[in-house]
């Protein structure tokens, strides 16, 4: 079963990699600073390949703030060249194992790379851990890529007739003293596979989280166009291939967008950047 799985597995990774620090970028995004120059690269990485996908599969990716660590568990090479160039492109050209097989990671600088990250401010750490990681690719895995403009099969999501069927979550009450309001709580997604198909569960997830997770079912780029704003708490529950022949499988995915979180997804094309790999080869065990 969990050779079937596996090519399933690789396309929600992007979603539980959302559980992570890294995708903080699927709550607040990555903002350009065009006077800024990142310079960060890692002094110590390896990229090994994980065991095959079993019942315990988990993928975790940890990025802690300011600091100069990277390390992920279970995760696709597709799901790392994400982190490090965006969610939005569509990523072409690839070889089917930048998609399908998973890797341990572990990268890191020196304490007087840490020092200096403590001293910038979240977003440009971000641009930091983005550079290092792009650096990482180039020279492990000799990647090259492109930015190009195609004309692409997209999605919208919109509002279903019916209305919206997930829960707003509420926001932290404002401090008596008047005091800074606290953070938004935390994002926490979760996805269970079954022989009904998948079960997605979010709590405190915007709608460019819900986005990023769709696009990964779809396979294809998911555009919000709900003009919702706010975090929701929902559950998702849509078939698979492999529950195909399940009397019990769950809808669809589109079907069940619809009647589960009262949403739609509309098919169009738009010219779009898309991310074209010209060269990757797979990274040596060291």
């Amino acid at each position: 079963m969990f050779r079937t799985l596996q090519r399933h597995l690789s396309l929600f990774v992007a979603v539980l990699v959302l559980l992570s620090g890294v995708t903080l970028c699927a709550q607040v995004p990555l903002l350009e600073e065009p006077g800024y120059t990142p310079t960060l690269t890692f002094d110590v990485a390896t990229i090994r390949l994980a065991p095959p996908p079993d019942a315990n599969f988990r993928v975790t990716v940890s990025s802690p703030p300011h600091s100069s660590r990277f390390e992920a568990k279970n995760l696709p090479i597709k799901a790392l060249l994400q982190i490090a160039y965006g969610y939005d492109a569509p990523v072409v050209g690839a070889p089917d194992w930048v998609g399908n097989t998973f890797y341990n990671i572990q990268a890191r600088s020196d304490e007087a790379a840490d020092a200096r990250l403590a001293k910038l401010t979240d977003n440009q750490v971000r641009l930091e851990k983005r550079n290092a990681i792009r650096v990482l690719l180039a020279e492990r895995l000799e990647l090259k890529t492109h930015l190009e403009t195609r004309n692409t099969a997209i999605y919208n999501l919109v509002l279903a007739k019916g209305g919206l069927k997930m829960t707003p979550s509420p926001a932290p009450p404002p401090p008596a003293d008047g005091s800074a309001p606290p953070p938004p709580p935390p994002v926490d997604m979760a996805a269970h596979g079954s022989q009904h198909g998948l079960e997605f569960v979010g709590k405190n997830v915007i709608l460019r989280a819900i986005t990023s997770s769709l696009s990964s079912m779809v396979e294809a780029p998911v555009v919000d166009k709900t003009g919702l704003t706010g975090a929701y708490n929902y559950t998702l529950q849509f078939g698979r291939e492999w529950s195909a022949n399940d009397p019990d499988s769950w809808p669809s995915i589109f079907t069940a967008v619809q009647e589960q979180l009262g949403l739609k997804l509309e098919a169009t094309h738009e010219t779009v950047p898309n991310l074209v790999v010209d060269h990757i080869i797979k990274p040596t065990e060291n």
